[in-house]
């Protein structure tokens, strides 16, 4: 239930209406986009700018299309540019609100360079040098907090590559199957009810610091997108880290002593897709940590549909969505509005 005292911008809404904002993207896409499908055979390597809740659906695609796109993509948050970026790179130059200063630092450096530029905004500057320069675009609905737009960006970005004919058309495919089966899995997440998975872990977590960890690759950035979550939804601190590397560094400071105030829960994402190595990486470290943290909890979505990849990626991160909107509620803080960032933003 919508809790407006806590939440008058309403982010419930937001979440709750992810699977709509998925199906209204296809609606969207065409009109909303002025793209040269020609592009393919020009293009060496992809990078995606961005910056907060704008990187995070260019560092889904970097992982998402590893093993069915033969180009490099890259995520470029910060200022500057690799050298390598030349006239055969893709960029898609993603701010929701089109003002974000390190991304168009880093357009003006990309444009020097006569790569490919493609804009993925609402307006703003970003529009400005769209007008100015004839880039493409692809445009997102407006009124949104960025993190609260990636059902928008996950399916528009997607659609833009398939477009320009680097991806097949069997995930768009998947991508047009998943609303339904996502809104069901809304109406259960949305619950204050600790039968909810989301609930039942916000509860859990909301007044502690969670230490996120999950397989390298996709489920790593599911594991980053739930820390950004639920340090600007719930303005929880938490962090997050990859198997296998934790094995080599992290896991040992986990000592006798390491949560003596109890404030770290740890928090496996824990797929059944994981390879066999970690799936024992995971068991041996959890039985290492037993006596070290008192609360170790695992997350893992059971899939009905296993062919499906897309609805399980966006199951997951509409879970961890859920579960910041919770702990956001549970800590009785406003989870749309970030006073330190427009203080950061300001000052700047």
């Amino acid at each position: 239930m919508h809790n407006s005292i806590i939440d008058p911008s309403n982010m419930y809404k937001s979440i709750f209406d992810f699977s709509n904002h998925i199906k209204e993207a296809f609606e969207l896409f065409d009109k909303n986009s002025s793209l040269n499908s020609n592009l393919k055979n020009e293009i060496t390597s992809i990078m995606v700018l961005g910056m907060g809740g704008s990187a995070i659906t260019g560092l889904l695609m970097k992982e998402l299309l590893k093993n069915d796109i033969d180009i490099p993509i890259d995520v470029n948050q910060g200022y500057d540019i690799p050298k390598w970026v030349n006239n055969k790179t893709l960029i898609i130059a993603c701010s929701y609100s089109g003002n974000t200063e390190e991304t168009l630092n880093a357009l003006e450096k990309c444009h020097k360079e006569n790569a490919k530029i493609i804009a993925f905004t609402t307006g703003g500057k970003l529009f400005a040098l769209v007008e100015k320069y004839e880039y493409e675009y692809v445009l997102m609905p407006k009124g949104l907090q960025p993190r609260a737009a990636i059902g928008y960006s996950f399916s528009l970005m997607l659609m833009l590559l398939n477009k320009i004919g680097l991806i097949n058309e069997s995930l768009i495919k998947s991508l047009k199957n998943s609303p339904n089966p996502l809104m069901s899995k809304t109406e259960e997440y949305s619950l204050e009810n600790n039968n909810n998975i989301a609930y039942s872990i916000a509860n859990k977590i909301y007044n502690k610091n969670p230490l996120i960890y999950a397989e390298e690759g996709i489920f790593n950035i599911i594991g980053y997108r739930f820390k950004c979550q639920l340090v600007e939804n719930s303005k929880v601190l938490a962090f997050n880290n990859a198997i296998p590397e934790m094995n080599h560094n992290e896991i040992e400071a986990y000592t006798n002593t390491v949560n003596i105030k109890d404030n770290f829960v740890v928090i496996w994402i824990n797929d059944s897709a994981y390879h066999d190595r970690n799936k024992k990486r995971i068991k041996i470290v959890n039985n290492i940590w037993k006596d070290k943290v008192k609360e170790q909890l695992f997350l893992e979505i059971q899939s009905k549909d296993n062919q499906n990849k897309i609805l399980k990626y966006l199951s997951y991160i509409h879970l961890v969505d859920w579960i910041s909107y919770h702990a956001a509620i549970l800590n009785k803080v406003n989870p749309s509005i970030i006073p330190n960032i427009n203080e950061l933003k300001k000052s700047l």
